[in-house]
Order: structure tokens, then C-alpha cells, then sequence
């Protein structure tokens, strides 16, 4: 996790006091850092470890990696539309930017629907791969290989996103707490940027 004088930023910022500061703008966290950051921090960090997630076929399932990595958590609220494509493009490139720092993060897809899998490919402009994929679930396997496809019910799934705008994504920490939101509008440059600098300064 990041550090300030070596203590990890989500476990400080987890302080109901100091996350207070932060909200109130009397502690400037980005300025402590010395980065600029092109995401919006949650506040209070949501904890995602005690959410009732299921694998696709209604068995339970855990969040927290054994590898103990980094998410970029990608919610759908129903099932996967252009926006939803276009938001999975843009996180693996993300991803693939991180380089060396590939293995310390992995994407999360959560959805309050079971994926159709048989469901056509929605096409989005810029992104050839979705084009010549026969279904939704073989577009998945192929070009998203090893991520996991979770499912919340649909009342946990509101809870814990509200109304998400379409092509918002958010990062947790390798302990579950989800801490910051991007979104489609900020390149995909600025947040691999941001990730690197993050996982370079990070004690996890």
C-alpha cells in the first residue's frame, strides 16, 4: 500500500479521524505525496470482503485474491452493453501499461446479473476483438482470460455502488477496501501513470 512515514495510506485513511481531515480538505493527500491523482477518493473506503459474491453458477465465492494483489473493480448493473465493453477495453489497457507491475494487480468484473454468455458481442468503436467474436462468453475468455466474473443480488449490488454511471471502475487495496473511483473520461494513460506510482511507492 502506499506509505506515509512507512504506514500504509488505506489503513490511515480507514482512521475515522483522519479520513474526517481528508473529507474536510485540512489534509491534502495528494500534496503528501508529491503525484497527481486522476482519481476520486471514497469516502469513507468501502470494504469488500464481507459481500455476499457468487461465481456464475450461484456458488459462493471470495473477493480478496490469494496473490494478494491490487483490484480494478468493474461493476455491472445488468448485462454487458457497449459501455460495459468499452470500460473492460480500456482496463485491460490499463492493465497491460502497468508492465512489470502486471502480476500485482488483476480486474474484477461484478455484476447483479448472471452474464448471458450466449448474448452477442456489443460492438464499440476502436476495439476489433469484439468484432469477431462469436458470443459475449467466448469474447470474455479469449480477450479477458483470468478475469473473474462475480455476482452480487441485486439489493447488495445497489448498496454497495448505487447508481453507477456507466464506465466507472474502482480500485481496492490488496485487503479489500475499495478507496478511489476513475472513470472512461480521464485517459487511460493518467491512471496507468497513477497505478505505477502507487505500486512504486507501495509497502504491501
Amino acid at each position: 500500500m502506499l506509505s506515509i512515514i512507512g504506514l500504509p495510506v488505506t489503513m490511515i485513511l480507514a482512521a475515522t479521524w483522519l479520513w474526517y481531515f481528508v473529507a474536510r480538505g485540512d489534509i491534502d493527500i495528494v500534496d503528501m505525496l508529491g503525484t497527481s491523482n486522476h482519481g476520486t477518493l471514497l469516502n469513507p473506503p468501502i470494504q469488500l470482503v464481507d459481500q455476499p459474491f457468487e461465481n456464475q453458477f450461484g456458488a459462493k465465492a471470495k473477493f480478496l485474491s490469494d496473490k494478494h494483489q491490487w483490484t480494478l473493480v468493474i461493476p455491472v448493473p445488468a448485462q454487458c452493453d457497449a459501455q460495459c465493453v468499452s470500460t473492460l477495453y480500456t482496463t485491460r489497457q490499463i492493465h497491460v501499461g502497468l508492465g512489470k507491475e502486471f502480476g500485482r494487480v488483476r480486474r474484477v468484473f461484478v455484476s447483479a446479473e448472471v452474464v448471458d454468455v450466449d448474448a452477442p458481442v456489443p460492438q464499440i468503436q476502436g476495439e476489433t476483438e469484439s468484432a469477431t467474436a462469436a458470443t459475449l462468453g467466448s469474447y470474455l475468455e479469449v480477450q479477458h482470460k483470468g478475469m473473474p466474473l462475480l455476482v452480487l443480488n441485486t439489493d447488495s449490488f445497489h448498496t454497495l455502488f448505487g447508481d453507477v454511471r456507466a464506465g466507472t471502475w474502482f480500485l481496492a487495496d490488496p485487503a479489500g477496501w475499495m478507496m478511489m473511483s476513475f472513470d472512461l473520461g480521464t485517459h487511460y494513460k493518467d491512471v496507468t501513470s497513477d497505478l505505477k506510482f502507487l505500486l512504486k511507492n507501495s509497502g504491501d
